[in-house]
C-alpha cells in the first residue's frame, strides 16, 4: 500500500478553512483513501490537523474539529481500519469542553502563504453579517490571485471589506501600492484591523489615528503596499473624493449586493469613483435570488455605467458545495 500518494495537505486545506464537511468527500481525492488505516498515516493528520501549532494558538471552531474527527473515525471504520488512540483520545476532550465560543479562526492556504481571519461564530452578529467571511470574499480572493496583473502597482479600494480575506490576498500576494479597506460598522472595522496586524504587523509599528472624527481608523506598511481601514459609509463617497482622499485605480467589494434599497447609494458612489479616467470596479456576487442581481444590473444602466461577466474556473465545483453561483462583474463607465 503506497499511502504517500493520499493527499494529506489538500485534506489539511480544507481543514484549516472550515470546508463544510459534507463536501469533504467530494473535494479530496478517494485514491488510496484506504491509507487511512495505516496508525501512523493517522497520527499524521491529526498533528498537522487539530493538534498542530496553528489550530492551538488560532483556534477554528471547536463544532468543526468535533465533526472533523467524527468524518474521520468513521472513514477509518468503513475502510475495516483500528483508530489511533491519539484520535479517540482528542475526540472525547473536545465533547467534552464547555467552552463557548463568541470567535474563532479560518486559516486560508494560498499560494505558500497562509492568510489567518479572525471571525464571529454565528452568521449575524451586532447587527451586520461583516463578522464572517462569505463565499463570494473566498472566489474574489482566487480571482485576484489569478490576475495579478490588475492589482500590481495600483491603488485599491475595497467596499464592505467584511473580515478583510480578500483585501490580505491581495496584498499579500498582488502587491499593490496602496490598499484601502473600508466598511461602516465599527465593529466590523475593529475585527478588520485585528485581522490585518494579525497577518501583517510584524516588527513594523502601526500608526493608528486617535481623532475622534477622523475616519482614518489604522494605517500601516507592509513590505512595498500602504495599508489602511478606514470608515466610509457609501452615501460619504462625494465627501470622499473632494477631500482629495487618493482616488483609487479599482474598487473591490464581495457580496455587497444582498439589499436592494442600498443600490442607489452604491451606484451613485461608484459612478463617482468610475468618473475618473480608466477606472473600474470589480465586484463578487453570490446569486442566492436572480432578481436581486438583474434589480442592481439594470440600475447600473440606468446610471450610465456598463458591466462585463468574468467567468470563474471553479464554478463546478462551487455549485456542488453551494447551489448558489458566483458572478465576477466588472463595471464601468459606458463607452461613447
Amino acid at each position: 500500500m503506497n499511502c504517500n500518494s493520499f493527499d494529506v495537505d489538500n485534506l489539511i486545506k480544507h481543514f484549516f478553512c472550515c470546508t463544510p464537511i459534507n463536501t469533504v468527500d467530494i473535494l479530496i481525492s478517494e485514491k488510496n483513501i484506504n491509507c487511512l488505516v495505516n496508525l501512523e498515516k493517522q497520527q499524521e493528520i491529526l498533528d498537522r490537523t487539530v493538534n498542530s501549532g496553528l489550530i492551538r494558538k488560532y483556534p477554528i471552531k471547536q463544532s468543526y474539529q468535533r465533526a472533523f474527527l467524527k468524518w474521520l473515525m468513521k472513514k477509518i471504520e468503513d475502510e475495516g481500519g483500528e483508530i489511533c488512540d491519539d484520535i479517540y483520545r482528542t475526540y472525547c476532550n473536545l465533547i467534552s469542553s464547555t467552552i463557548e465560543e463568541s470567535v474563532h479562526y479560518r486559516h486560508f492556504l494560498m499560494e505558500n502563504n497562509c492568510i489567518s481571519i479572525k471571525e464571529s461564530t454565528n452568521i449575524i452578529s451586532k447587527g451586520t453579517t461583516g463578522l464572517c467571511s462569505w463565499q463570494g470574499s473566498i472566489e474574489l480572493s482566487k480571482w485576484c490571485l489569478e490576475n495579478k496583473h490588475e492589482f500590481c502597482g495600483k491603488v485599491v479600494l475595497e467596499l464592505g471589506c467584511g473580515v478583510g480575506l480578500t483585501g490580505l490576498s491581495v496584498i499579500k500576494m498582488c502587491s499593490p501600492r496602496q490598499y484601502i479597506f473600508t466598511d461602516c460598522h465599527e465593529i466590523v472595522l475593529k475585527m478588520v484591523s485585528e485581522n490585518v496586524m494579525l497577518n501583517l504587523l510584524h516588527n513594523e509599528k502601526k500608526i493608528e489615528s486617535e481623532l475622534k472624527h477622523d475616519m482614518l481608523k489604522l494605517q500601516l506598511k507592509y513590505n512595498c503596499t500602504d495599508v489602511k481601514v478606514i470608515e466610509l459609509r457609501w452615501e460619504d463617497i462625494d465627501n470622499y473624493v473632494n477631500e482629495k482622499w487618493i482616488i483609487p485605480d479599482i474598487i473591490i467589494g464581495a457580496d455587497i449586493l444582498y439589499d436592494v434599497n442600498s443600490f442607489s447609494i452604491l451606484i451613485l458612489g461608484l459612478k463617482k469613483f468610475l468618473s475618473f479616467v480608466n477606472r473600474y470596479a470589480i465586484i463578487a456576487v453570490t446569486v442566492r435570488n436572480e432578481n436581486t442581481v438583474s434589480q442592481f444590473l439594470y440600475q447600473l444602466g440606468h446610471y450610465d455605467l456598463s458591466f462585463e461577466e468574468y467567468d470563474i474556473l471553479q464554478q463546478m465545483t462551487h455549485k456542488k458545495l453551494t447551489n448558489a453561483p458566483i458572478k465576477i462583474l466588472k463595471i464601468f463607465q459606458k463607452r461613447c
